[in-house]
């Protein structure tokens, strides 16, 4: 006789070890991440299921983190997909669960988004105050003023653009990047253009095209837009598309120069790996001598000049370079204190192009 096998049923419970408050973490952590994704949705351009289809199936040949974005769904949730790929490690996973339980006890606004999360969810940008002068002040200080340059030429000598416009600082931003809308490089970029005119009379043309609404045809974009700005400014010397790098803790994200916490500049030149470019050796010269001229006036600037295998528009002028303003973890001001450092260096080299040729 075969044995016989009695089954009783019990309705499930959930154990007393299950707190219901353990409950409520995992629900506010599944609401957080439904805000961070949807910080990134933009209505002007899509429609709902329209940007979460292209969340699981967008991908692009040229961007080989994308492909792992969509086979591993989790690397999604860090970095922010650059066209240059960047390492994911185990603390750039951890460290976003980490900081949703962190309290700055310096910080009301921080133990408000804590017990209110409908507040970490509003991106409340701080317009920065201008201060009025008063003619009478304004007049006092006019001794102090710097008196203006006389202009190297009457034309723009250096071209100034952001392929990935939305690109901003977290410490500042509470974000890594802004879709469809200008993020703090923009920023960065224009006071590298006004501080070359203000203060060594070096015009610059500076577009503050966004290029970057649809991410995968960013370059395609931007290779629009510097096309523009070469065709309206034949006499630039210098192409600059300006970045910030991402995926970098804060302490490899500043340096010391003159006393002051500023982001480091890293020099990014393309190759000819992916697709024809067979003058990248002057690009790759010219960056190379860039570097030296910045850690001669600012030593430790400048961390290095790196060969990487797009080509990121540069093939349009021999003197084109990528440069990368810090990292995510920096502030925007610190980038902003970077660039008005790079200005001299910068300004020194565009004069040796005008007497070279």
């Amino acid at each position: 006789m075969q044995p016989s096998y009695y089954y009783s049923y019990k309705r499930y419970r959930l154990h007393k070890s299950v707190r219901p408050w353990l409950v409520l973490i995992v629900l506010f952590i599944f609401l957080m991440m439904l805000v961070s994704m949807m910080d990134n949705f933009s209505p002007g351009l899509l429609s709902v299921e329209q940007w979460c289809l292209n969340q699981l199936i967008n991908w692009s040949d040229r961007d080989p983190r994308s492909i792992m974005r969509v086979a591993v769904p989790v690397m999604a949730w860090t970095g922010n997909g650059e066209d240059i790929p960047q390492v994911v490690s185990p603390g750039s996973l951890v460290a976003p669960l980490v900081k949703t339980f962190t309290i700055d006890r310096h910080s009301p606004r921080s133990m408000l988004e804590l017990q209110v999360p409908l507040l970490a969810a509003v991106n409340m940008q701080q317009e920065e105050a201008v201060p009025v002068i008063a003619p009478e002040v304004a007049a006092e200080q006019d001794n102090e003023l710097v008196k203006p340059v006389t202009p190297v030429s009457g034309q723009s000598l250096v071209a100034i653009y952001n392929t990935h416009t939305g690109e901003t600082y977290a410490l500042t931003d509470g974000t890594e990047r802004f879709n469809g809308k200008r993020g703090g490089v923009v920023k960065v970029a224009a006071t590298l253009g006004r501080e070359l005119e203000e203060k060594y009379g070096i015009k610059a043309a500076v577009s503050d095209t966004i290029n970057d609404a649809n991410y995968n045809t960013s370059y395609d974009r931007s290779q629009e837009t510097l096309r523009k700005l070469l065709e309206e400014n034949p006499s630039v010397q210098v192409v600059l598309d300006i970045h910030r790098d991402a995926g970098k803790p804060r302490e490899n994200s500043v340096v010391t120069v003159d006393g002051r916490t500023v982001a480091p500049i890293l020099i990014i030149v393309g190759s000819d790996a992916r697709a024809p470019f067979p003058t990248w050796r002057q690009n790759y010269d010219f960056a190379r001598e860039l570097a030296d001229e910045i850690n001669k006036q600012h030593p430790g600037l400048c961390l290095d000049v790196r060969i990487k295998e797009g080509r990121y528009n540069q093939f349009l002028h021999p003197r084109a370079i990528l440069l990368e303003i810090g990292s995510v973890s920096n502030s925007t001001e610190e980038a902003v204190q970077t660039v008005k450092l790079l200005a001299g260096p910068l300004a020194e080299l565009v004069k040796r192009c005008l007497d070279r040729d």
